[in-house]
């Protein structure tokens, strides 16, 4: 059994090897020394594969019974290992000529267009025709597969009796446990998905480290979009275009510092019309641009900050990040600010690998990542999630004058999510006099000014574009005026930009205004120079139309004109006038109100699933036909 599952290694790396030499044109920039690298990372994700398909097998040929050693008990078991192995691995071969099309490995969603009989059975022919020498490789593939097994088990079998003791009991409980290693790819602390080769490759890169049954293992069990067409693509960009140039020559080279300030729902801030716990965040608000009506597009952090960062709002149950969809090629604010000489960091003083932050990183183009790892000082751990802001925001301060100017820098605070801890060295009455989510706003807000008032100290602060924002609002909060504990309330968020040297840059936005309107927004204000794709759009262009969306499991909301349009599963189920009622009282009849509301959520639910699916989240892959 160990010379088979060499052998199925030395099989996932010439299928990989095939995989890169017909599709090389794909990777122009891979060098031979990088794809050799690329395939020894590669070897995690293939022995994954391996034991996840052969786990079964492996009991089966290691269980300390007599029968063990019969020859029609061991012949059932090497049909089982070929015809198991050899389906897998036909995957693979199939996805050479399937890759080109959406410039990734196959996911589940491959069994979806199958399941279609028509379309799977129009496009075959053409299929067929452009990629002729694919069935012929299946083939040869087939008959050389089981010729090496065949003489592999001839030269290595030599049971003759199975020994039932305690020790081989042993023996098969260490074989299991190594194996259920492997499948998880190693001891970390979460198992390894599709979006872990994201750490050791660039996005061109990922589908050499990956091999095609581990893509599809990994997404069967994750969530799917569901493809829309309720327009034609003519029509769909006079509802919604993606591509935003500002046509700038001169770009205006700021640094960019985005802090994302955990559960800072808008209800505890100045501008929320409650008490405000927030002082700090306030005296910013009143020297520089808010936008008082902003809101979050989703209700967990694992949405939230690639909604700030990279633009793209909840689309489903699971998080972007997390999914199937998380090794899409994606346009962010860090590969998109590098290519003009901007260095790039982000910062969570959490354990590293929560929530796949680290992982997201390197897909949105981040150069260097700070997490507790790198803080390397547990005397100041929350014991729960991490750093106290406190101490972790004056590390961000330091680490951020070691940066190369200009540069993008991410912080995303931890102190204001529950159980709201305070540290023991920590002596403020008024904060310790507080409870719940108020005590870890107000302490995160004083770790806030106290950043600022390190920051202004050093030589790049005067340069530089700040945006405040939170990842959410806190779900459980209790408002006895009840906006904020439902419907759109609950998404409510500040965002500020602020600069300390342009006056320009402030006043009171009352326009709505969403998490992934942030990204275009920076870029317009940096002069950015050339086409990118966003869902979003700049809070500086007068010609947008605001709208919100958000997204909770099955339910969507949408604001368009002062109008909210709800609904369950794409099936609309209610209307507001939300400049009137945003508690969400008087239910208004579809017919009061111009038809476009409706072409206008739908076709934004379409854009987002469709390009997403077919991974079109770049300028460059969304206007090829």
């Amino acid at each position: 059994m160990f010379f088979q599952l060499l052998f199925l290694v030395i099989c996932y790396q010439l299928s990989r090897l095939l995989f890169f030499s017909i599709n090389t044109s794909y990777f122009d920039e891979l060098q031979v020394g990088r794809y050799f690298q690329l395939a020894g990372y590669a070897l995690r994700f293939d022995l994954s594969t391996i034991c996840t398909i052969n786990l079964f097998y492996a009991f089966l040929m290691l269980i300390p019974f007599s029968f063990v050693s019969n020859k029609m008990y061991q012949f059932v078991l090497q049909i089982l290992f070929v015809v198991s192995n050899v389906i897998a691995l036909l995957f693979d071969i199939g996805d050479i000529a399937y890759f080109p099309y959406v410039r990734k490995r196959m996911s589940a969603d491959v069994f979806d267009l199958m399941s279609k009989k028509s379309d799977f059975i129009d496009l075959l022919p053409s299929y067929l025709q452009s990629f002729w020498y694919i069935p012929i490789l299946m083939l040869v593939f087939v008959f050389g597969f089981t010729y090496f097994n065949n003489k592999l088990i001839v030269s290595k079998h030599h049971i003759t009796k199975v020994n039932t003791g305690l020790m081989s009991w042993l023996m098969l409980l260490i074989a299991l446990a190594v194996f259920i290693i492997a499948i998880r790819g190693g001891l970390q602390l979460k198992p390894i998905l599709n979006s872990n080769a994201r750490l050791v490759a660039n996005n061109e890169e990922v589908p050499i480290v990956l091999n095609t049954p581990f893509s599809i293992l990994h997404s069967f069990e994750q969530a799917s979009l569901t493809r829309m067409n309720y327009y034609s693509e003519t029509t769909l960009r006079k509802y919604f275009n993606p591509i935003h140039n500002y046509k700038r020559e001169q770009p205006q080279k700021m640094n960019v510092v985005l802090i994302i300030l955990e559960s800072f729902g808008k209800a505890y801030t100045g501008i929320g019309g409650r008490k405000s716990y927030t002082p700090c965040l306030d005296s910013l608000m009143r020297n520089g641009l808010v936008f008082s009506n902003a809101f979050a597009n989703a209700h967990r952090s694992s949405d939230g900050v690639p909604a700030c960062i990279a633009g793209i709002p909840a689309a489903m149950d699971e998080a972007f990040i997390t999914s199937k969809y998380a090794t899409n090629s994606f346009e962010a604010l860090p590969n998109l600010l590098k290519p003009l000489g901007y260095s790039t960091s982000f910062f969570h003083g959490g354990t590293n690998g929560t929530m796949s932050f680290d992982i997201f990183c390197k897909s949105a183009g981040f150069d260097q990542y700070y997490g507790r790892t790198e803080y390397a000082n547990d005397k100041d751990y929350d014991g729960t999630w991490g750093i106290w802001d406190e101490p972790y925001l004056q590390y961000f301060a330091s680490t951020l004058g070691k940066q190369k100017q200009p540069f993008l820098s991410a912080v995303f605070t931890l102190s204001s999510h529950e159980p709201f801890t305070l540290p023991s060295s920590f002596h403020h009455n008024y904060i310790q006099s507080l409870r719940g989510i108020q005590r870890g706003i107000a302490y995160s807000d004083w770790a806030l000014k106290n950043f600022f008032e390190s920051a202004s100290q050093t030589s790049w602060f005067k340069n530089t574009l700040f945006v405040i924002t939170a990842d959410h609002n806190f779900l459980a909060a209790k408002d006895d005026q009840g906006y904020y504990n439902a419907g759109m309330g609950l998404y409510a968020i500040p965002v500020l930009f602020y600069s300390p040297i342009d006056k320009n840059l402030m006043g009171n936005r009352r326009e709505v205004f969403q998490q992934i309107d942030i990204m275009p927004t920076i870029l317009d204000y940096l002069h950015y120079p050339q086409p990118f794709f966003a869902y979003g759009n700049s809070g500086f262009d007068s010609s947008r139309k605001p709208i919100v969306y958000t997204q909770m499991g099955s339910h969507t909301q949408m604001l368009i004109d002062n109008y909210l349009v709800t609904a369950d599963n794409m099936v609309i189920n209610g209307l507001y006038d939300f400049s009137r009622d945003s508690t969400m009282k008087n239910y208004l009849h579809m017919d009061s109100l111009d038809a476009s509301l409706f072409p206008r959520f739908k076709a934004f639910k379409q854009l987002l699933n469709n390009t997403i699916i077919d991974n079109k989240q770049t300028a460059e892959s969304f206007l090829v036909k």
